[in-house]
């Protein structure tokens, strides 16, 4: 398996920057196609009654009045780099329309956006509801901070469950290409997490992946991790994602949520 298609969510919020050059890396690293998907139909906003609608036409006349100038720096972006790069517009709402490509693309890229413009409002909730209700791994790439050009170093945040085993899965390409990997195991209620994080390193070895295991006997998760993705030097963070309801809205986990709001490096989940 190798990643050919990565999907890449184009529009004007403040996270655009960093992930598009997000992108175009990995790309160059796995000799990727990207797929930008720029939508003119806002996210998560019903067109219910007149002053609504109205609302909702300002913003579709406005996405589109915006997209050529997105679509220009999309366009010599992927020229400067070589790599090959197309851009699609949809007419549809945002969430729809990348739960539909995702099912057709290796990985997507996203944004954690928390800046407080009216583009970062309606980008804020795509990482999780992406993450969650999709057949196919999400990266999460925090907004401004630095940008690998290259993953070079990732570390895997390990437990012995579906949600981690798919990531895992997903992420093997990438995890092929990099020069070192750190399965990371936090010590919890299962006493044979340690034990699973080591069977996990013999998997990636015998898949020609330059892993390590590193066990941390106490703590919390939701601390450990960020720490020992900055002390490692992580260009990519791979984990689970997790929730704990299914209803009308989904409820997420206490380190699937600290992370996502605050990823300390760019963030590769899967569900």
């Amino acid at each position: 398996m190798s990643i050919r298609t990565i999907l890449l969510h184009a529009a004007p919020d403040s996270g655009f920057n960093d992930r598009l050059a997000f992108a175009i890396g990995l790309a160059r690293q796995t000799g990727g196609q990207l797929r930008a998907v720029y939508t003119l139909y806002p996210a998560g906003v019903p067109r219910v009654g007149r002053a609504l609608s109205i609302y909702v036409n300002e913003l579709v006349r406005e996405a589109k009045e915006k997209e050529a100038t997105l679509k220009a720096q999309f366009e010599a972006a992927v020229a400067e780099a070589g790599v090959t790069g197309v851009w699609h517009t949809v007419e549809g709402e945002v969430t729809t329309a990348l739960r539909d490509e995702i099912t057709f693309s290796d990985v997507t890229i996203v944004s954690e956006t928390r800046y407080g413009t009216v583009d970062d409002e309606l980008a804020a909730t795509l990482p999780e509801h992406l993450a969650l209700a999709c057949n196919g791994p999400v990266i999460v790439v925090p907004t401004g901070k630095k940008v690998p050009g290259r993953l070079g170093k990732v570390l895997v945040a390990w437990k012995p469950s579906r949600e981690a085993g798919h990531a895992v899965r997903f992420a093997l390409p990438i995890l092929a290409l990099a020069d070192e990997v750190e399965v990371l195991t936090v010590e919890e209620a299962k006493s044979d997490v340690a034990a699973s994080g080591a069977k996990l390193t013999a998997y990636l070895a015998n898949h020609g992946v330059n892993a390590k295991h590193r066990h941390v006997a106490e703590g919390p998760a939701a601390t450990i991790i960020p720490q020992e993705t900055q002390k490692f030097g992580a260009d990519l963070l791979v984990m689970g994602i997790y929730s704990r309801s299914r209803l009308a809205e989904m409820i997420l986990g206490g380190v699937t949520a600290s992370l996502l709001v605050d990823p300390p490096a760019p963030l590769f989940v899967a569900h």
